[in-house]
């Protein structure tokens, strides 16, 4: 009886976890009969058309969470909750931050190339680092809103090549007239592809702060938003029975369409046990000690109630597109009150990316070593600052930590051979680096909810909650 408690209340992630194996043999023995661009191509298809799935409802969820969640916390309790998160994410960036590099320094996994000492370039290292602290507020305060959906700001380098026109004498009274080309570089802020996620955050934070304030004038924008979030939830439960057959075809496709690492030597393989051993170590023990620390509770059992949102991670490579199942997980599994999930997951999916932050202290220092370079004290802490600062704002879409780790290269002037390496295996750790950025976002829902005592609902004052059958029903369909 248990056992079929058990399996009812858990088929979900079985299913999702043997997908995850199936995946992976069926990809392995399929690489042998070296399969065409286009059978590849129509492989991963349904597992392209999961992670749409998971990205179309991602901004709904996001606007209607947080204006939902923040419409009933009454007094002080959302400043409160976002002081907390915001402290939580700096350290736990920053110590992130912290493992990568003392990791990176004492394997050195770049100095295995043998390659011989060059000169280090430190052209545009302040300007660089400038430009990311820069975009970043630039998208926290979108011009407009709606393009702040499909599009984010970020400033790019551009260079413009003139003829001048230069006279010289050649004795005389003749002149001669001479055209020099110079090169001229100008910075440019341009609209790139991407949502800007950040800007919808911050519009949705202010948006629910003031409907608080509205007390019973807002309240039909308020049950409004709610029944947008309990439709998404309704929705969310109807993609994930379908995430199994996703992940199962996301992880053969991704397989199959990778190339052989076997010649690829020892640096690479040292690499990839760095990176790992980075995130085990911010995982598995630095995030686990600083929970039990704060909340006196284990932190391990997070990890095993978010198994499901893991697992998604590992499959989709998106912190973002896997909010919806991570919200799911923490509200249903952990019981964790709604109005703190629904404003702390969708920021966290946004800002709080410590996967990223070792992978941003590694890699530059990867590349530097690689290179023969040597890095100043100065560097180490540019480096540092950078991989904290583009970690906030990268987005939590796959490929966004290697964009990333191009604005850190040239924020200290490294060149940028030996990035191949990198991007041979980027496809992989990305997914390992997603896993531990939503594995932090379930423990800082954990601490917020541990020093934040909210109070009762008060059904008096407002109705944007949902009728108690209907939640009960939302609930039933979620677990």
């Amino acid at each position: 009886m248990k056992v079929r408690q058990f399996l009812q209340h858990n088929i979900l992630l079985i299913s999702t976890i043997i997908a995850v194996v199936l995946g992976v043999v069926a990809g392995m023995m399929c690489r042998s009969l070296k399969p065409s661009s286009d059978t590849i191509h129509l492989v991963q298809f349904p597992g392209e058309i999961f992670l749409r799935m998971l990205k179309m409802l991602m901004l709904p969820l996001i606007v209607a969470s947080i204006i939902t969640g923040l419409g009933n916390v009454k007094g002080s309790s959302a400043g409160r909750m976002g002081v907390l998160s915001m402290v939580y994410y700096a350290s736990t960036s920053v110590a992130a931050t912290v493992v990568g590099l003392a990791l990176v320094l004492t394997i050195k996994p770049g100095a295995y190339s043998g390659t011989s000492t060059t000169d280090i370039q430190h052209n545009n290292a302040m300007a660089s680092a400038m430009d990311i602290i820069l975009d970043l507020i630039r998208n926290i305060v979108p011009d407009n809103l709606v393009d702040a959906t499909v599009k984010h700001s970020r400033t790019e380098t551009v260079a413009h090549e003139f003829q001048k026109n230069v006279n010289s004498s050649s004795g005389g009274d003749y002149r001669t007239s001479n055209n020099i080309s110079q090169l001229v570089t100008a910075r440019k802020t341009v609209m790139v592809d991407g949502a800007n996620v950040i800007g919808v955050i911050t519009y949705s934070i202010v948006f629910g702060v003031i409907l608080n304030q509205l007390r019973r004038r807002g309240d039909v924008v308020a049950q409004f938003f709610t029944s947008i979030n309990i439709i998404t939830f309704k929705m969310i439960t109807l993609v994930m029975w379908y995430s199994p057959l996703g992940i199962l075809f996301l992880i053969t496709g991704q397989i199959l369409s990778t190339s052989d690492l076997t010649d690829t030597g020892q640096t690479l393989v040292v690499y990839i046990a760095t990176e790992m051993a980075g995130l085990a170590v911010h995982s598995l023990v630095v995030l686990p000690v600083l929970y039990t620390i704060l909340t006196r509770k284990n932190p391990y059992v997070i990890y095993l109630k978010a198994m499901q949102a893991l697992i998604t991670a590992l499959a989709t490579s998106s912190s973002a597109a896997t909010l919806p199942v991570t919200m799911q997980c923490v509200e249903q599994r952990m019981k964790t009150d709604t109005r703190i999930s629904r404003f702390i997951l969708p920021v966290g999916a946004t800002v709080n990316m410590d996967g990223t932050a070792v992978y941003a202290a590694i890699a530059p220092m990867f590349i530097a070593q690689y290179n023969g370079i040597s890095l100043t004290f100065g560097d180490v802490i540019i480096i540092s600052l950078t991989a904290v600062l583009s970690s906030v704002g990268s987005a939590g879409v796959p490929g966004a930590g290697f964009a990333m780790l191009l604005l850190v290269l040239k924020a200290i002037g490294l060149p940028e051979r030996g990035i191949s390496f990198l991007v041979a295996v980027d496809w992989l750790m990305d997914r390992f680096r997603t896993m531990v950025n939503v594995a932090s976002d379930c423990l800082v829902v954990g601490v917020v909810s541990h020093y934040t005592k909210l109070p009762p609902r008060d059904t008096s004052e407002t109705q944007s909650e949902p009728p108690r059958e209907e939640q009960e029903m939302l609930e039933i369909d979620l677990v």
